[in-house]
């Protein structure tokens, strides 16, 4: 190739002799950012290619069959590029430079993704900040939380990560947050009996094909699917699965999600569950929203309770807010090709996003825990039940006024008492001083529905709200529709409104009635279209009829 052509000193884009000159420049811009492999990824050992001792290696790839070639593929690089192999090129030792078609990624690419960050750090000495921390074994590295707070904003080193989390073991050494990535049925249960069976907590997310559309199977639409752990990630690579499984989940692994007494945390995480359900069959259950949690902690440390509700906020807030760290948005990465093996940013993209979910909930937990008054803690998702909330309590210990005869410092003092406390009050939402004490039947009710719930090992259809109404209405007996309707709500509920959620539950979960009551308190205020024959309560009014037992 010519030599650049220069004309005192300097580049020239148009030669009289050559015409326009395209020339490399050794500034060009990276495409991708830069990524410092030795924090993610675990080199296999000499040999074989496989690690046989996986305790203190982050990344345990799943796949026996290909586990030698994704090894290679995944082997650390060096700091100054990140050699991927093309899927065509053998499987190589670590060792040996390896073969065939390759991608280097520069590192100096962090000139391009500082464009896709919009807050960067606050100014000033970045250890003022404590890094968060739980009550869990595996916790942020200090060292690790502060150089990312120090570290310039935007550039890949300045990112929350999973692999910032850490824990010395017995023996003293550091352990760090260990990744399964699964990508066959039988690998999935083994991993989820061995490492995910018996946790109490566990976050959630999913990943799907981003054109998928209703009608595309459930490959495409449930297409990766992460649950973690405080020390681990299992990334379920159900797209992955052999061809011709009937059932793409795992008996454990349909365990867990299916289990109550296990919660499921992520944000959004209903839709996720939703999904589920509808593609694979699976009824989620003991599913956690953590804005739910976010909120009530948030709000209620800031005496605001009227703004907790339950609209969602986004993973990447809670994340900056709580953690003290931006989390890497990756929209390139989100919307990539989520049927094909994972690459290595996909895989810690998606393990970051679904461990960020147990962080925060313990983190947020542990928040919860230390303010006073301590709210109870959000119910699970599926049960329909309000977020619990603290009343505001301002009440002055005691009562301060004029006394006749009494000093001019005094009197000023007792002035500026009530100016500061009226001041003070004047800053709270006009609540009342104390919490309004709940009616204990509806207390009770709601108990009942929520131990039916988790007592039913299949769907429950009818919604909690229709659970409360029949509860109060069967468990008290001097309480007709009309008085049910009063004791919920003020304004009351319209009857009607109470008739048929009382009927909506005997009719779709066959639950106990006195014959005796119904008739005369239930069915007299119902539509007289409502107990023809082949409509929905038509069976219920006729077994009336045909018994005099109490059922």
């Amino acid at each position: 190739m010519a030599r650049p052509l220069r004309v005192a000193g300097e580049k020239r884009l148009w030669c009289p002799k050559l015409g326009i000159r395209f020339s490399t420049s050794s500034n060009s811009v990276p495409l991708y950012p830069p990524l410092d492999m030795p924090r993610f990824v675990q080199t296999a050992s000499e040999g074989n290619g496989i690690r046989s001792d996986f305790r203190n290696d982050p990344f345990d790839y799943c796949a026996n069959a290909v586990m030698e070639q994704d090894l290679a593929t995944l082997a650390t690089p060096s700091h100054d590029a990140i050699t991927q192999q093309s899927k065509n090129s053998a499987p190589t030792n670590p060792q040996t430079p390896p073969q065939g078609p390759t991608t280097t990624i520069h590192r100096e690419s962090e000139k391009l993704l500082g464009t896709e960050i919009s807050k960067p750090h606050p100014e000033g000495d970045p250890a003022i900040v404590e890094a968060p921390s739980t009550p869990l074994s595996f916790n942020i590295s200090p060292s690790l939380f502060h150089a990312a707070r120090a570290a310039k904003a935007g550039s890949f080193e300045s990112f929350w990560s999973h692999t910032m989390y850490q824990r010395i073991s017995d023996q003293g050494a550091i352990e760090k947050v260990k990744v399964h990535y699964c990508t066959s049925k039988h690998t999935t249960e083994q991993v989820c009996r061995k490492h995910f069976l018996g946790e109490a907590v566990l976050g959630l997310d999913l990943e799907w094909f981003p054109y998928a559309s209703r009608s595309s199977g459930p490959r495409d639409n449930v297409s990766l699917i992460q649950i973690a752990s405080p020390g681990r990630i299992g990334l379920f690579h159900v797209a992955m699965f052999a061809e011709g499984e009937d059932d793409l989940v795992a008996p454990t692994l349909r365990t867990i999600l299916e289990d109550p007494n296990v919660s499921k945390v992520g944000v959004h995480i209903q839709g996720d569950c939703t999904r589920l359900k509808k593609y694979l069959d699976v009824q989620v259950r003991g599913i956690f929203e953590l804005s739910h949690l976010y909120k009530q902690v948030k709000y209620t440390a800031a005496k605001t309770p009227k703004l907790i509700n339950k609209v969602a906020v986004a993973l990447s807030t809670q994340v900056h807010d709580i953690l003290k760290l931006p989390l890497f948005k990756g929209d390139v990465v989100r919307s990539s090709n989520w049927m094909k093996r994972l690459y290595y940013k996909q895989v810690l993209y998606s393990a970051s996003d679904a461990y960020a979910g147990i962080q925060l909930y313990h983190v947020l937990d542990a928040k919860r825990k230390r303010l006073n008054p301590c709210p109870s803690k959000p119910h699970h998702a599926e049960l329909g039940l309000p977020i619990p909330v603290v009343g505001t309590e301002s009440k002055p210990e005691e009562e301060t006024g004029h006394l006749p005869g009494g000093s001019s410092s005094s009197s000023s003092s007792s002035s500026s008492f009530r100016s500061e406390l009226e001041t003070e009050l004047l800053a709270f939402p006009p609540i009342p001083a104390k919490p309004p004490v709940r009616d204990a039947r509806i207390l009770a009710a709601e108990k009942k529905a929520i131990e039916y719930r988790k007592s039913k090992t299949s769907a429950v259809s009818a919604p909690p709200t229709s659970l409360r109404a029949y509860f109060v209405w069967h468990n008290n007996l001097d309480l007709n529709p009309e008085a049910v309707a009063q004791l919920l709500r003020d304004p009351p509920l319209k009857t009607n409104t109470v008739v048929s959620y009382i009927l909506d539950v005997i009719v779709s979960e066959k639950m106990a009635y006195d014959r005796g009551r119904l008739e005369s308190e239930v069915l007299p205020l119902l539509d007289q279209r409502a107990v023809q024959v082949g409509s929905r309560y038509g069976a219920l009014v006729r077994s009336c009829e045909r018994t005099d037992e109490v059922t």
